[in-house]
């Protein structure tokens, strides 16, 4: 995506929310953005996946509480507000991106570049599913 094109938000349908095991994390790239998302029993949780530290991804990070701990170093991040919360230098944080369900559906809000045109295949939501990392982009535009 390129950083000068005028962006506007949209929420894009990513999985079926049974296809994130309570607790974890799923790492997804969709419309330029490489993205975490966490099941917290009862609510989803997205940011970016890249710890602001080393870059390590958080999707692979363990879960305590509503924060998810880096795999690589140990830093822990709020995921409902994407701060950095056992470091003692100047405040860091990691974008976070609203979610919602419907349906038994998962979408989250992506900035996305205006001239963007998403077309994926209907039965791509079925195909997400299948696979223990969500590694393909979203399905359809909501």
């Amino acid at each position: 995506m390129n950083q000068s094109e005028p962006l506007t938000n949209r929420w894009l349908r990513i999985t079926a929310t049974d296809t994130i095991p309570l607790r974890e994390g799923r790492a997804i790239h969709v419309a330029g953005h490489d993205i975490a998302i966490f099941n917290l029993g009862n609510r989803f949780l997205a940011v970016e996946n890249r710890c602001p530290h080393r870059g390590g991804p958080l999707a692979d990070g363990i879960i305590s509480g509503g924060n998810v701990v880096c795999p690589l170093h140990a830093w822990k991040i709020d995921l409902a507000s994407g701060e950095v919360l056992n470091q003692a230098v100047a405040p860091q944080c990691i974008k976070t991106f609203a979610t919602r369900v419907e349906d038994g559906v998962l979408s989250l809000e992506v900035p996305v570049a205006t001239t963007l045109t998403i077309h994926l295949s209907p039965d791509c939501l079925a195909s997400i599913s299948q696979s223990p990392y969500l590694t393909r982009t979203a399905s359809d535009e909501v």
